[in-house]
């Protein structure tokens, strides 16, 4: 695979502060540079990502992820129309900050933005999800999952609250509910 330009600057980049280095007698710091750009050093660097994400994710950085299962169909539009979304809300932003000179705010419309704000409103008592609807055995339709990293704290103080009001709601919904009540009302021309 070709390098694109700004990689192939990097790489330039790399090679003259290798040079730099030696000139200046730091001979032990230029191989290690130099190392990086080996065969074995894009190993060390990859090794070096994956311990990292390692130890993000074990801090609680990408949270836990959620596995909702629903239509096919379903996830597609909902993955579709936050995309959309997305792109939407940061056109928006790019306008607005284009008005007030300055520069544009990254804009977050994504599905596990979503999510959070859908159990943050649930646990405010500002959305009630539906309750889901059970198809007679053998005839619903295939289901896949839609995987959401949602904080842990969050999803449990969601469970909680489920749990503590499910006779006002008429059933226990569990974060997954929420989550996916949520999308589909906002998300899909079921909802819509």
């Amino acid at each position: 695979m070709a390098l694109r330009p700004e990689d192939k600057k990097r790489v330039e980049q790399l090679k003259e502060a290798a040079a730099f280095l030696r000139d200046g007698g730091k001979e032990p710091q230029a191989s290690a540079v130099e190392y990086l750009l080996s065969p074995e050093g894009t190993a060390f660097v990859n090794r070096l990502r994956i311990e990292r994400l390692r130890q993000e994710t074990a801090e609680g950085k990408y949270g836990q992820n959620l596995s909702i299962a629903m239509p096919f169909a379903v996830r597609k539009d909902i993955k579709t129309n936050v995309a959309r979304a997305a792109a939407e809300a940061q056109r928006k932003e790019k306008e607005l900050a284009a008005a007030e000179d300055r520069e544009p705010k990254k804009v977050s419309v994504s599905i596990p933005a979503e999510a959070e704000r859908a159990l943050e409103a649930f646990l405010a008592g500002k959305f009630v999800p539906e309750k889901p609807k059970r198809a007679a055995r053998g005839s619903a339709e295939k289901t896949v999952n839609l995987n959401v990293r949602v904080d842990p704290k969050l999803r449990q103080r969601a469970e909680d609250f489920g749990a503590d009001h499910a006779a006002q709601f008429g059933f226990a919904p569990r974060a997954s509910h929420v989550i996916a009540s949520w999308l589909i009302q906002r998300f899909t021309e079921a909802g819509s």
